[in-house]
């Protein structure tokens, strides 16, 4: 089921798409009108939503299919963030993508290196060891704990960082947990996720080149922690979890298409991942995990670069699509 938030505050509720009429349905004004009285937090809490799983949507079946046939509570809502993550924790998902990721950095600011990395690349046939992904990344997932309070609605400006000249875009899903967990296995981890949405992880790339060769942190702080976005639309896992291996996604700036790219070859399946953001420590509900960038999904590995003023779109199958337009520089 697709889901939104529309309103905020005491009007805040939740919308659902409904397929048989085309058309979103504001769930708790369906059931004003055709109970009223009945408010409740399921109508109006994405979070007691998704966390009500076929309850909730056999709910929202119901007063979706009353509604649209009363012609009350349809709705044309705008573009808005569907919740605010209580965390934030951006994984990777694709060796591919680092590995791209990793020779245009020092394609872009080592030249000079590339031939001698060309050379051990033929003889080895494998990746430069120090363009790798760490060690790690063969025995568990791995992820960064990024920004929660910076992730940007869909449809708004991206403010651009004011100690960067060089900004990417980042095409990634978001995972929903709506229950606590710890120690979790991958099956209580996959249990755990209430729904997908499409992220995008913005990134300073010439202050991620600094903060990997000379900070004690790696390159994920500054060059991470000043933005993000997610799309206004989050889809209930039991519509995403057994097809996500093989969904097509694009990046598309100013109408033209970046990257056509698709989830094949995600190293960690959603259940590991979270069971690995479990171990030892409790997870709650309301936490964000993300997927890593897909392959080709951001311009540092097209070596094409966004500017003021661009619309960029990313959008993954089934799941949908974020778009922001980028603001000017300090």
């Amino acid at each position: 089921m697709r889901l939104r938030t529309v309103g905020s505050g005491e009007t805040r509720s939740v919308a659902a798409w409904h397929d048989t009429s085309q058309q979103w349905v504001d769930l708790d004004a369906a059931a004003q009108a055709i109970e009223p009285g009945a408010r409740g937090d399921l109508t109006r809490d994405m979070l007691t939503f998704l966390a009500s799983r076929e309850r909730g949507r056999a709910t929202a079946a119901s007063l979706m299919d009353r509604a649209v046939a009363d012609g009350v509570a349809v709705i044309t809502p705008t573009p808005t963030r569907p919740l605010q993550p209580a965390s934030l924790r951006c994984f990777m998902g694709w060796e591919q993508h680092w590995s791209q990721a990793a020779h245009q950095l020092v394609r872009r600011n080592l030249p000079a290196a590339m031939p001698f990395i060309r050379g051990v690349e033929m003889v080895t046939r494998k990746d430069f060891p120090a363009l790798r992904p760490g060690a790690s990344f063969a025995d568990h997932p791995m992820y960064y704990t990024g920004n929660h309070l910076t992730v940007l609605a869909d449809g708004a400006v991206v403010p651009w960082p004011s100690y960067s000249d060089l900004l990417d875009v980042e095409l990634e899903f978001g995972m929903i947990v709506d229950r606590p967990l710890r120690d979790a296995t991958p099956a209580q981890g996959a249990d755990a996720i209430g729904g997908f949405v499409v992220f995008n992880d913005l990134s300073a790339r010439d202050t991620q080149w600094d903060e990997q060769r000379n900070g004690s942190f790696g390159p994920v702080v500054k060059t991470k922690t000043f933005a993000s976005s997610m799309g206004s639309v989050i889809v209930t896992a039991d519509e995403v979890l057994g097809r996500l291996d093989d969904l097509s996604a694009s990046v598309v700036v100013d109408g033209e298409t970046w990257s056509s790219t698709g989830t094949a070859g995600l190293r960690y399946g959603p259940g590991e991942t979270v069971a690995y953001a479990s171990r030892g420590e409790d997870v709650y509900p309301g936490e964000m995990m993300t997927s890593g960038t897909l392959p080709s999904g951001c311009g540092l590995e097209l070596d094409r670069w966004i500017a003021p003023g661009n619309t960029v779109t990313l959008s993954i199958d089934v799941i949908g699509s974020v778009t922001n337009t980028i603001g000017s520089k300090g």
